[in-house]
């Protein structure tokens, strides 16, 4: 069972986080998307297979090491898979992992660290953009994805997000103006050189409010 997170006791950078999160939704279904988190069998194995064209199609992985053309690991069952859909098209997807009492999180794992406070912390990842919409200069998807992911985690009582950026998502954090730390160096993670982060709105506000 997971432990029950504390509300920070400086919860205005919190609150502009979920203000942020509701206009970006806003502005992904005014743009035609509907993002919500999986609720069917059907649902899940869409997003394992985007993922699995994301490894195959980046060179990630051989597509005979991947089962049945899904990408999956342990943490999958119990996560939240987030998908951004237009129509019966998926668009996009990111994974979000609560934490559960004596097994680290994805990041933590990987990394070799922990994030704190310790138990507290839900971590997103496996964020994916199908090719067709990764030109948008809007990053409509993106921050829909990230905005519905954050959401969820509020929901379950959470607001503390951990998880792993590449350079280039770093500079989309910092273009929101999030409070964010690199907890340190990068290294290949899920195909790419990344950074494990910690997003703690508490902290600061963004800079949009």
């Amino acid at each position: 069972m997971a432990p029950v997170a504390r509300e920070p006791p400086h919860a205005d950078g919190v609150a502009a986080l979920d203000r942020l999160s509701e206009q970006l939704l806003a502005a992904a279904a005014a743009a035609g998307l509907r993002v919500a988190v999986a609720g069917t069998d059907a649902e899940r194995e869409a997003a394992y297979r985007l993922r699995h064209e994301q490894v195959v199609g980046d060179g990630w992985a051989e597509g005979g090491a991947l089962q049945d053309g899904l990408e999956q690991d342990a943490h999958d069952a119990g996560a939240l898979h987030v998908c951004a859909w237009r129509g019966s098209d998926l668009v996009g997807t990111v994974r979000v992992v609560l934490p559960v009492a004596d097994r680290p999180l994805p990041v933590e794992a990987a990394f070799g660290l922990t994030v704190e406070p310790h138990g507290a912390v839900a971590e997103a990842g496996r964020l994916v953009v199908a090719p067709p919409h990764r030109g948008d200069p809007t990053h409509t998807a993106w921050g829909a994805l990230f905005a519905r992911a954050w959401l969820e985690l509020r929901a379950h009582g959470y607001a503390v997000l951990a998880g792993t950026a590449t350079p280039r998502m770093i500079d989309r954090l910092r273009a929101l103006g999030l409070p964010f730390e690199t907890l340190g160096p990068a290294r290949p993670y899920w195909g790419e050189a990344r950074y494990p982060v910690r997003l703690d709105p508490a902290q600061g506000t963004p800079r949009w409010f």
